[in-house]
């Protein structure tokens, strides 16, 4: 009921408003919105990034150009579109959080930078490992970290990304100590897993489930609620012996903070608008996403209560926050 209730509220939202190409040659004509994925391509951010980007393009008629800026955990490319010009033209596709920095930060000094825009979408983990790492199942590994103190790895596309922060929160729970290899990026990270450089990693279902279903790698558990559909057979953390652990990454867009509130109202109504378009939502639903929406203050809601949330795990010296 509740999803229902959400995707007709979004509908009603997207009728609501007419974005026809007399609607964007006021807004912007043939300026071109640069999407910013702070990320390298490949990851979960450029995925949606392209997705989005693309149905936006037709939808406001201007031309989109989606650019990776990666570096330093993503605070690069959130420092890019911080420093840009405050014209709406450029739009950062981030996660939840748009830069590691955030959770040094007071929180009444969150939105000095960047302005909220509008929630893209969530997804749960996979935890996965390298088929060449003995442990079949979560507990086995957690107990094969135990024996070998130190000596088994996980990878994530950068330190404070929110992969690390849940392997963190992760390790901490069953008390295991294994090192952590920061990469730049979801791709760059993979491909070491792959490799059988790392032996486990927290990924979106987007990044790992192919190379699940290939046999390449092994999933021991996702970390939502509930089993996936499209992995029955992967048990939930809990399932593995292993309660009241749920975690999952977010995406928002954001951009300069001191845009005009009717800038950021068109993006907010164009990113609800294509996220209610049918090859959009099945494009994202076939990574693995869950299409969220809403309006600004909701993800302004959302990043406050995950900064507030994770902060103290940074400030406590186990999470470094890589400089730009």
């Amino acid at each position: 009921m509740q999803r229902r209730h959400m995707l007709g509220a979004m509908a009603a939202l997207a009728s609501s408003a007419y974005l026809g190409k007399g609607h964007a040659q006021g807004a912007g004509g043939n300026v071109p919105l640069h999407v910013v994925v702070p990320f390298p391509p490949g990851g979960g951010t450029d995925v949606l990034g392209r997705a989005i980007g693309y149905r936006l393009e037709k939808l406001l008629g201007r031309p989109v150009v989606v650019e990776n800026k990666p570096g330093a955990s993503g605070i690069v490319g959130a420092e890019y579109v911080a420093k840009s010009d405050r014209d709406g033209n450029t739009l950062l596709f981030s996660g939840l959080v748009p830069s590691v920095r955030y959770y040094s930060r007071p929180l009444s000094q969150i939105g000095a930078e960047l302005a909220p825009v509008c929630m893209i979408a969530r997804s749960p983990y996979l935890v996965a490992v390298n088929p060449g790492v003995p442990a079949k199942t979560l507990g086995e590994f957690v107990q094969l970290a135990r024996s070998k103190p130190g000596t088994l790895t996980f990878g994530s596309p950068g330190n404070a990304t929110p992969q690390h922060l849940a392997t963190e929160r992760f390790r901490s729970q069953v008390g295991i100590d294994i090192l952590h290899v920061p990469y730049r990026g979801t791709g760059p990270m993979m491909t070491d897993l792959l490799g059988g450089q790392i032996q486990l990693v927290f990924a979106t279902v987007a990044a790992a489930e192919q190379h699940v279903k290939s046999g390449r790698l092994r999933a021991l558990a996702v970390t939502s609620a509930d089993r996936l559909d499209r992995l029955p057979d992967v048990p939930t953390v809990a399932e593995a012996g292993i309660p009241d652990f749920v975690a999952e990454i977010a995406f928002g867009t954001y951009v300069a903070a001191g845009t005009a509130a009717a800038a950021i109202g068109g993006l907010n109504r164009a990113i609800n608008q294509a996220l209610t378009d049918a090859e959009v939502r099945g494009k994202l639903i076939e990574q693995g996403f869950i299409p969220v929406g809403g309006a600004p203050a909701d993800l302004e809601k959302s990043l406050l209560a995950e900064v507030k949330a994770v902060s103290d795990l940074v400030r406590s010296g186990k999470v470094r926050i890589d400089a730009a």
